[in-house]
């Protein structure tokens, strides 16, 4: 790689990362695949001219981070030219095939990144015949989150697609640099203009401990801050769906706090706690970097009261105005809101739930589809991330496996369901006359074998690898 030309100073949003990938180093927590299932001609050398051409547009892709005397530095270097690497699946035996795929998408996702010699971006076709190529494109988000994810495929689908043409790229001109965004972050911190942020997170998160659905009581018993995790993406039912969107149409507020506003009524009713307490996470990317590649993302704790005496028309519009006040105060960084407020592993945050970005990749006359996918392994107890798109919404479930057993994430996944359902149907009752306490105790008690909306794992392959 050649000599650095650029060096500043690392982001607020960014530290965290840092702190935990040099006392993890080998751990997937922080690194976001994307999978691909590509039906057509696959052309390496244009997938490799657009990755090359994506990294140079923005700055974090060609960034490495460094420990100096003054602290720790992010160098924007011009590297060498990144291949794309190849596995070569075509002469394996077909039964063999399946496995063999599925091992090598997790090799290739899950390898640890090192960020203070490698670029955090890497990027892998699979060819499994000679029509159909699997792609897995891989980040640390250090460099690059949900959104910033968005951008980075459109850019390499037209750099790919302008590739295959022989003609020019239709790409506006490059986005600011993620460097402005962090020296305008560092200058609001040092002159105290997010101070009433920190007065609102110091009131707010006293005396507060993480929400969880109730689990195995295992959680004791881990001896790190990494948790193997079992993957459940789920669909709801289409009428569902509609009903989530118009009940938000009637009720003022949004379908992602209708969705937020039945998992607090979950844990509510598993606990029997109506303080509610989860993490989730935000965009703080002002519009002049929405085309920025970086991580512009910032944990927020959404804390509501929950009285299952009430109906959920009335608790919905209380945690609709909790969502917007921890909304109003994202700015500050989580760890600066937290600071002297917890112990480390207080369990501050024990689940997320978030609204996930929705994007996707286009190429040329080939026919491509995602694959949902994770990390293997997590910080939290639950991570939940919703994907809310014009013909459905998608709700992917991430459990640790050392609070949760797979039956018991099944279970929940189905519950969460019915349970929104039933809300939906009767948003005026009062939710103790709802039956709701005895949906959601039912998977901590057993859990199903299998649920036909909940399926565990990733994607099925066997279908797709020929």
């Amino acid at each position: 790689m050649s000599p650095l030309t650029d060096a500043r100073a690392i982001g607020p949003l960014q530290e965290d990362m840092w702190l935990f990938w040099s006392r993890h180093r080998t751990s997937s927590v922080y690194t976001m695949p994307e999978v691909f299932h590509y039906d057509g001609d696959f052309d390496m050398a244009a997938a490799e001219f657009a990755l090359n051409a994506t990294i140079q547009r923005h700055e974090t892709l060609r960034t490495v981070f460094r420990q100096t005397d003054a602290g720790v530095v992010q160098v924007v270097q011009d590297p060498d030219p990144v291949p794309v690497e190849v596995l070569d699946l075509r002469d394996a035996p077909e039964q063999a095939r399946p496995e063999q795929l599925q091992a090598a998408i997790d090799t290739v996702s899950a390898r640890p990144f090192d960020l203070s010699a490698g670029l955090p971006i890497r990027l892998a076709a699979i060819r499994v015949r000679e029509d159909l190529t699997w792609l897995v494109l891989v980040v640390h988000q250090i460099a690059c989150d949900g959104e910033s994810m968005v951008v980075v495929l459109e850019e390499f689908g037209e750099l790919y697609r302008s590739a295959r043409r022989g003609t020019s790229p239709e790409l506006g001109p490059a986005a600011p640099g993620y460097g402005d965004f962090v020296r305008a972050q560092l200058a609001a911190l040092a002159d105290g203009g997010l101070e009433e942020e920190a007065e609102y997170w110091r009131e707010r998160l006293a005396e507060m401990s993480g929400s969880a659905l109730p689990g195995t009581e295992r959680a004791a018993e881990r001896d790190s801050a990494v948790m193997g995790t079992v993957m459940l993406p789920t669909m709801l039912p289409s009428e569902t769906s509609a009903a989530v969107k118009a009940f938000a149409r009637r009720s003022s507020a949004t379908p992602f706090a209708v969705l937020l506003c039945a998992m607090d009524v979950m844990i509510a009713a598993a606990t029997g706690d109506g303080d509610v307490a989860i993490g989730m996470v935000t965009s703080v990317r002002p519009p002049r970097f929405a085309r920025t590649v970086g991580m512009f993302t910032n944990m927020v704790v959404q804390r509501s009261r929950i009285d299952l005496s009430r109906s959920f028309a009335a608790v919905l519009a209380d945690v609709s105005l909790d969502l917007m006040d921890s909304i109003d105060y994202q700015e500050l960084p989580f760890t600066q809101a937290v600071a002297g407020l917890h112990e480390p592993g207080g369990g501050l945050i024990r689940t997320t739930f978030t609204a996930g970005a929705v994007g996707g990749l286009t190429l040329d006359e080939g026919s491509v589809s995602d694959v949902v996918t994770a990390p293997a392994e997590g910080l939290y107890d639950l991570s939940v991330v919703c994907e809310i798109a014009p013909a459905h919404i998608a709700v992917d479930w991430k459990f640790a496996l050392c609070t949760y057993s797979v039956q018991a994430a099944q279970g929940y996944c189905a519950a969460y369901q019915e349970i929104l359902a039933t809300l939906l149907d009767r948003p005026e009752a009062a939710m103790d006359s709802l039956g709701l306490t005895g949906i959601a105790a039912r998977p901590a008690a057993t859990g199903p074998e299998r649920t036909p909306e909940a399926v565990p794992g990733k994607s099925p392959l066997a279908e797709n690898n020929g």
